[in-house]
Parts: structure tokens; C-alpha cells; sequence
């Protein structure tokens, strides 16, 4: 993904910059993001893909940006982020994320709180920072907190559903929110760093589509892939009982899978199975290639200079072939 890695370390700097809080606190908001052991000393480095950030600077300098106007915003997107991921992990009882505990596993469920309250009032303090004319910045941050709103709107849709025979169209709507509310927003902080607030719309709409790609390819690989590259045991979705879009997609042809699901531990095979009976793989294949493909067609209407299209080419085939 050569089209994003280079902006990794601008991205990873400023995260580093803004993360420099002193005491407790600070090595609560560095602990999740890899910078910092819960004794305080360093840590194995920022991790993951850094895709949302990245993309917010891709978007700033396609459409003619400059990339350090777009970088407090990059950062904030990233932090709001990582204020999920911690709270996910206590609402899910996830133990590890990225091959180390999860903050509530190793400071305990209050502190974790913590850590993901300040994660997100950072983000907050750090979007006020940048160095945009008055009414770009306040059009950022209300893009901001308006998709933290849906991300979590997402996320408490997603545990309300657990257990639940969820209809497709009731997975994607969730979906949007949970996942592609974030994305859209890094288009659409990108475009407005840009000075494009004519753009921010579009680059939304765009963003959206590629998230809820990237969601049903999380969910292809949280029950097909393969366990040496997610680092998740086979079938790890079916197991947590997590109501996914190749399980809706089953469920609304073999009601009766149902009590299946219910006691995945036992029946792990006979569900596989039954997916593979019901085209499940292949329906969730067919529905990640129709949000990429709007999500190209919607690209071909912003005004990107021509390095942007071939890059935005790369990202696709990417989020298409990934394994982990």
C-alpha cells in the first residue's frame, strides 16, 4: 500500500508530538497507541495500518493541499480512533490488540475509561489547533464530533444486535456508522484542509463506500482468513457470536441457523459449513466489490490530480486483497 505508507511517518510523528502528556494520564493515552509500557517506558511503537489519518492527508494533497495544514486533523481522526478501539475492547472483553493486552486488561476497566475519555477530549484539543481560516476549522470540527456521534451511534447498534437475527440491509446501516462514518470523515477532513469545503460532501459519500468495503472484508477475514495472518483463531467472528454481514446474509436464507449460532463452540463446523451451502462467502465477496466499485465512481468526480487516481487505484486493490 505504498500509496498510504508514506505518509505513515508525518502521521506517527505528530501523534508522537501531541501524545506527550505528563504522568499517569499521559501514559494512559500513549499506552493504546504503542508509544509507551504501562510502567511508563517505551513501547513497541504506533501500530496498525493508520488508514483513517493517512487517508486525511491523501485527501488534503490530491486535491492540491498542503499536508501540514492537514496533519492536526489526520492526528485527531487517529486519536478518536483509538478512543473506539478501548472502549470496544471493554464492551467486547477483547484480552489483546495489536499482540499486547488491552488497556483494560492491563490497567483495569476504570482506568481504561480513562484513557479513552482523554483519547477523545485530546482529539478534541488537538482539531481546535489547526492551522486552517476560521470557518474551515469549525466546519472540521463539527465533522468530527458529528461522526464520533455515529461511530458510537454504530457501535451501540452493534451490541444491541448481538445474539440477533439482523436483516442485511440492518447490518449495513450499522455498519455506515460503526465503520464508515470514520472514513468518510478522513475524505472530508482532507478536502476541507484542502480549502474544498465544496468537496466535503462528496468526499464523505466516498469515504463511507470504502469503509463499509473494508468492514466486510474484516468480516470475511474474521471468519475465513487465515489465522497466521489476522493472528485469530479460524472462525474467530463465529465464535464471539458477532453478528456479521456473511452471517446476515446466511440468516436471511436459513433461519434455522439460528440455533446453530447460539452455541458456536459446539456446531463450529456444521455453520461453516452451512455458510458455504447458503453462498454467504460469496454474497459478502460480491457486496464488498459493489461499495468499491461506487467508491471508484465517486472518486471519478472529485478534482484529484492524476498521481491521486493511480494511487487511489492502489488503495482498492488493496483493501480488495488484504489478509490481515
Amino acid at each position: 500500500m505504498n500509496a498510504l505508507t508514506r505518509y505513515r511517518p508525518w502521521v506517527m510523528e505528530e501523534l508522537r508530538r501531541v501524545a506527550e502528556l505528563d504522568g499517569l494520564l499521559g501514559v494512559l493515552v500513549r499506552y493504546p497507541l504503542g508509544l509507551a509500557e504501562a510502567d511508563g517506558s517505551p513501547g513497541p511503537g504506533i501500530g496498525g495500518k493508520l488508514l483513517r489519518p493517512c487517508l486525511v492527508l491523501f485527501a488534503c494533497e490530491a486535491l492540491g493541499g498542503e499536508i501540514k495544514r492537514a496533519l492536526p486533523l489526520a492526528a485527531a481522526l487517529e486519536l478518536v480512533h483509538n478512543f473506539s478501539l478501548v472502549h470496544d475492547d471493554i464492551q467486547d472483553g477483547d484480552e489483546f490488540r495489536r499482540g499486547r493486552p488491552t488497556a483494560w486488561k492491563r490497567f483495569g476497566v476504570g482506568q481504561a475509561i480513562n484513557a479513552g475519555d482523554a483519547l477523545l477530549v485530546l482529539a478534541l484539543q488537538v482539531a481546535l489547533a489547526a492551522d486552517l481560516p476560521h470557518p474551515a476549522r469549525l466546519r472540521a470540527q463539527e465533522a468530527l464530533l458529528s461522526t464520533t456521534l455515529r461511530m458510537i451511534e454504530g457501535q451501540a447498534l452493534d451490541l444491541a444486535g448481538e445474539g440477533k437475527a439482523l436483516g442485511v440491509e440492518e447490518y449495513l446501516a450499522m455498519a455506515r456508522k460503526k465503520t464508515g462514518a470514520l472514513l468518510g470523515c478522513a475524505l472530508a477532513l482532507g478536502a476541507l484542509s484542502a480549502g474544498r469545503p465544496d468537496l466535503q460532501t462528496l468526499s464523505q459519500e466516498l469515504g463511507e463506500e470504502l469503509g463499509l468495503a473494508f468492514q466486510i472484508k474484516d468480516d470475511l477475514l474474521g471468519i475465513w482468513g487465515d489465522p497466521e495472518k489476522t493472528g485469530k483463531p479460524g472462525g474467530s467472528d463465529l465464535l464471539r457470536n458477532k453478528r456479521t454481514f456473511p452471517v446476515c446474509f446466511a440468516l436471511e436464507r436459513d433461519p434455522e441457523l439460528s440455533s446453530l449460532l447460539s452455541a458456536p463452540k459446539e456446531h463450529l463446523d456444521s455453520i461453516l459449513r452451512r455458510l458455504e451451502e447458503v453462498g454467504a462467502r460469496k454474497g459478502a465477496e460480491e457486496e464488498m466489490r459493489k461499495h468499491l466499485s461506487k467508491a471508484e465512481r465517486l472518486a471519478g468526480e472529485l478534482p484529484w490530480a492524476s498521481w491521486a487516481r493511480a494511487a487511489f487505484q492502489e488503495l482498492i486493490t488493496f483493501l480488495a486483497a488484504r489478509e490481515a
